[in-house]
């Protein structure tokens, strides 16, 4: 499929905004044990899929792409506990850095029987790399503040397509079944009472389609733009869209001291995605 480098850069940014606003939707209510939340936003993933399906040529399900969108719902079970824990900008911040290095890696030396890519400059491109996980390692430290919720009222395969939107409702159909095989499972585990906040369904709808089309413009960027270049910048610069909601809409992170950790850690990470952008 012919590339369109101005495509790619919309969808980059559309990618990066929605990626990084996912789970703002969610902060004000209480998520229990956010096995309910990860069932119910993967039926808003679903809703995207089944559109740019209906919008683009027919292709049939591709099961290396539903097995992609299982392995999504299986981590994003744990979602909750990571905001919880560690905040909503700092995990986000710190999976970005782990996914960067493995989808850099992933193209950059072929590994998994994707095609190898190299970039023009292979100095500036590891640098860039490099300079990246630095700031991935100067976010670790921040602390948190927990936001303050509403109480919940409980009671490449040979022939395949090319155009990667041919992989979406795939991709969204495997993280659908598998959160709704985790979801059963844990209302067996509760004997049929599961933590349910009714309050939290539109949210996690809301949740998933931003989700769903992040993901489908994330693709559609790597698919008109170099990966090895694209991908690094892609998977960091939703964590910047998480620090800015972080700091001046939840209040996540207040201390002074932290505050400007943060913003160099930023820096850093920018400097590091100029690089990367340099090396092509």
């Amino acid at each position: 499929m012919e590339k369109d480098t101005t495509l790619g850069i919309v969808c980059a940014v559309v990618s990066a905004i929605t990626f990084g606003s996912t789970y703002v939707p969610l902060k004000w209510f209480h998520k229990g044990d956010g096995l309910y939340f990860q069932w119910v936003q993967s039926l808003g993933q679903l809703l995207v899929g089944v559109t740019v399906a209906l919008t683009t040529t027919p292709a049939p399900i591709h099961p290396i792409a539903m097995l992609s969108g299982m392995f999504y719902s299986i981590g994003n079970s744990l979602t909750v506990f990571i905001m919880d824990g560690i905040g909503l900008a700092i995990g986000y911040l710190l999976w970005n850095t782990v996914t960067c290095v493995v989808g850099w890696a992933v193209t950059r030396f072929g590994l998994f029987a994707n095609p190898q890519q190299h970039p023009r400059s292979d100095w500036l491109n590891i640098l860039g790399v490099v300079t990246v996980c630095v700031g991935g390692a100067i976010y670790a430290p921040i602390k948190h503040i927990p936001s303050r919720v509403r109480p919940a009222p409980w009671t490449n395969e040979p022939g395949a397509p090319q155009d990667v939107r041919a992989y979406i409702l795939s991709y969204c159909l495997g993280s659908f079944v598998t959160s709704t095989v985790i979801f059963f499972f844990y209302a067996i585990f509760k004997k049929n009472t599961p933590l349910v906040n009714a309050e939290l369904s539109m949210p996690s709808i809301v949740s998933g389609i931003l989700y769903g089309i992040a993901v489908t413009t994330f693709f559609m960027a790597n698919q008109h733009l170099d990966q090895v270049i694209a991908y690094p910048i892609l998977s960091k610069a939703p964590g910047i869209i998480v620090s800015l909601w972080a700091i001046f809409l939840f209040k996540e992170i207040q201390g002074k001291k932290d505050i400007i950790q943060l913003y160099i850690g930023i820096g850093v990470t920018l400097l590091g995605i100029a690089l990367i952008s340099l090396s092509k």
